[in-house]
This record gives C-alpha cells, structure tokens and sequence, in this order.
C-alpha cells in the first residue's frame, strides 16, 4: 500500500496547525450559527438591521467559502512547511480572525445594503469592506509563507509523501494566482459600487480560488483511502500528474487579461469555460484511482468507519454535484444545485480530516458515536438539500431568493422549497453538531506531541 499522507512535522508546525484548525472550526460554527438567525427573519421579531435576511445569508457564505475553507488550508501548508518566521505566522493569523471578526460585527455599525453577488457576497458597509481588506491581507500573507516554506525537495520526491506534498503545492499556487488576478482586475476595473461591479470584481479570482479547493480535495480523498486502508493503485508520479493537469489551466488564466476586456461577455465566459472543463480534472483522476482501489476491498476498523463514509460521501456528493452541472442552462437553483454538490464535498472531506488531525496532532479522539452520527446527517441532509434545488431549478426557481415568495407551479404533497428547506435544517444543525463534537476535544488541549 502507497503511503499517501503527510507526516505531522516537528512541535512548531504542529503548533502553526492547531492554530489554524481553531480558526477553522471557529468560523464554520459562527458560518452555521447565521442560517438560524434566518429562521428569526421569519418571525414577528423586530430585527436588529436592515435586510437582515440577505444580510445573514452573505455573511453565512463568506465565512463558509472564504474563512473556513482557507483556514483548513492553512493546516494543510502548515503541515507542508519548515519553521520559518513566527512573527510573520502568527500575523497571517491574526489578520484572518481580526477580518472575520470586523466583517461579522460590520451590520451593527451601520446599514448593511447586501448584495448577493457571486462568489465573495458583500455587504456595502465601510466596516464589512475594512474586514475583506483585513482577512485578505492575512490570505496573502497565509500564502506566502507557504510557498517560501516548502521543502522543495520532498515536493518532487517520487514517494506518496512526495505527491501529497506537491498536491498541497498546487493549491497555494492556485490561491496566488486568484490573488494575482482578483488585483489585476481590481486595477482594470473603474471603481465603483453596486451588484455588478463586485460580480466582475470577484468574477476571475473566485473561479480560480475554485482550484485550490478541488486540489485538496482529491489530497483529502488519497490522504483518507490511506487511513481506511484503501489500496489506491496509481503511483506517484501518476498522482503528480493528476494534479499537475488539475491545476495547469488556473496558470494560464492571467493570460486573458491580455486578450480580452476585464468584464466583457468574452472574459466572463472564458471563466465560465474555465471551470467548466478544468477544475474538476484532478478531483476525477484521482477519485477514479480511489474509487478502483474502493471496489479491490479496503480494511473494515469500526474506529475509522466515521473517515470511510465521509470519503465516500464526499465522492458521492461530489459526483452529483458535476452531474446536475451538465444540465444547467437559464439560471436557476439547478447552478446553486451544482455548486452545493462541489463546495459540500470539499466541507464534508475537511470535516473528516479534521477528525483524523485531532489524535494525530496530540488531542483526545473525539466521540466517534456523535462523529458518525454527523458525517450520517450532515450528508443526508445536503443530499436532501440539493434534490430540492435541483428539482426547483428544472421548474425555473430563481436563486438568491426566498422559496416562500415564489410559485413554480409544482403541485404536490411535497414540494421542492420543502426539500431545500428540511435538507438545509437538517445539514445547518449537523454542521453545528460538527462543532460541538470537536470544540470540547481542542478546549481540553493538546496531551503530547505528535510523533508521526
């Protein structure tokens, strides 16, 4: 069996991880706790702000697809790194929470004007803007760091320890390349306000930041086949490639800027086309070579049962997510559908392994009863959630909006608000179980250094 895993390093890196896993798992309770502010949107209660329903749906995003999922990333390049410069570690830190923070508090200072743009959602707040600027800087930092720190020789090697690494590579290069050309357009770009602009804005970073997260996806899927003891039968070498094919197109993206108008139709759809045909190319590979090396038979252990069916959940959702892709056409929730499909098997993937990090980086093994009673939840209840978006997108339900306000003429004893509405509920509340199981393991601390 290929050892497709990543050692957990010495006491500094162990540390640097730890921080950002508690950033992580920070924010995505926070990212779960505004979805039940929705529900009061509801209710008779007066609300503290304007347009609180849309204001707490951005901010649910944000901390989804911005903090959470790039805070885990922070693990993954910790892990992938040498010691080098605490001061400048601990600021990409700070700046991270410090963004959050003032982006969270932003609609109490003032009117929060939402806008349900793609991608990056935003509040037209001054303190929202300031705590975008905050967390970005931290990214950037987060990034570079990253890429000064990795030992370039272990990338390269042609080991599985070796293709781990250089999958974690290419996700940081993907990320700089999104930094590059969200910049690029920002510069190209008239300042201004509204919808429109933070769509064309956003548009060419968010589709690139997208092959960051499928990279360390399909790292996820070999890292976990590893633990469960799936024999994933592609070697090395053939890993890098897959991964070197994944995140190959993302490289040539800045390339557009100098044949195109930045946010004319041909830029937008050339983005489009991008991820269309490209970024799902390393999760495929690889999750083709996990899932012949799944039907070969893999090490049944009740203790990891909670990591196995979050691996092939994830494989699942993902696979749904790509297929309800073939199938868009007007907009409609068939794209917000397709979306949830992809970006929920990279959260339930990061789940998991921050399950499995936990005993590896010195803490007490979480309650694997409760652990598989979310991974069960979380997944039912987000398949359950994409149906309905599904099955309302093919009777022309728009998104971004709320279900109750619109008739798409389906007449039935359920219905597909029904669905997104009991499927959301339910993935919201696992989400929040997520939390509650790993949050009493971190406050308990670290009991040793990690030795593997």
């Amino acid at each position: 069996m290929r050892d497709y895993f990543l050692p957990a390093g010495d006491e500094y890196q162990q540390r640097l991880a730890v921080g950002w896993l508690s950033v992580a798992v920070g924010f995505l309770l926070a990212s779960g706790i505004y979805p039940l502010l929705l529900a009061l949107a509801r209710t008779t209660y007066e609300m503290p702000w304007k347009d609180f329903f849309y204001t707490a749906l951005v901010l649910h995003v944000d901390f989804t697809v911005l903090w959470w999922l790039l805070a885990i990333a922070g693990v993954f390049w910790s892990l992938n790194g040498v010691a080098r410069s605490a001061g400048f570690d601990l600021l990409a830190l700070f700046l991270v929470v410090a963004g959050g923070i003032i982006a969270g508090i932003a609609p109490m200072t003032g009117d929060a004007n939402p806008l349900t743009n793609n991608y990056v959602p935003m509040l037209e707040n001054r303190m929202f803007i300031k705590g975008l600027l905050v967390f970005g800087g931290g990214v950037t930092l987060l990034v570079l760091r990253s890429l000064m720190a990795t030992p370039y020789r272990s990338v390269f090697a042609a080991d599985g320890e070796g293709a781990m690494r250089f999958g974690v590579w290419t996700a940081a290069v993907a990320v700089l390349i999104a930094l590059l050309v969200l910049a690029w357009t920002f510069a190209d770009v008239p300042l201004s306000h509204g919808r429109t602009y933070y769509e064309v804005l956003y548009w060419a970073g968010g589709h690139v930041l997208q092959f960051a997260h499928t990279a360390l996806l399909a790292v996820c899927w070999l890292w976990l086949a590893y633990v469960c003891g799936i024999n994933v039968p592609a070697g090395p070498r053939a890993i890098m490639a897959m991964f070197a094919i994944g995140v190959l197109p993302a490289i040539f993206s800045p390339w557009v800027f100098l044949h195109f108008e930045t946010g004319g139709p041909e830029f937008m759809t050339w983005f489009v086309d991008l991820m269309r045909y490209g970024n799902g190319t390393a999760p495929i590979l690889v999750g083709l070579a996990v899932a012949w090396g799944l039907m070969r038979g893999h090490e049944g252990d009740a203790d990891r049962h909670h990591l196995f069916s979050s691996l092939l959940f994830s494989m699942l959702l993902f696979a749904l997510g790509g297929m309800l892709g073939l199938f868009i056409g007007e907009s409609s929730t068939l794209i917000t559908a397709h979306y949830h499909g992809s970006i929920v098997s990279v959260t339930m993937a990061f789940m998991a392994m921050v399950y499995y990090w936990l005993p590896m980086l010195g803490f007490d093994r979480p309650n694997l009863k409760w652990a598989k009673i979310q991974v069960y939840a979380y997944a039912i209840g987000q398949a359950i959630h994409i149906i309905g978006l599904a099955w309302g997108g093919g009777h022309g339900m728009k998104r971004k909006v709320v279900g109750t306000t619109q008739d798409i003429g389906v007449q039935a004893l359920v219905t597909p608000q029904d669905l997104v509405g009991v499927g959301g509920v339910i993935a919201v509340l696992s989400g929040i179980l997520f939390a509650i199981v790993v949050l009493p393991v971190m406050f308990r601390g670290r009991k040793a250094s990690a030795t593997a």
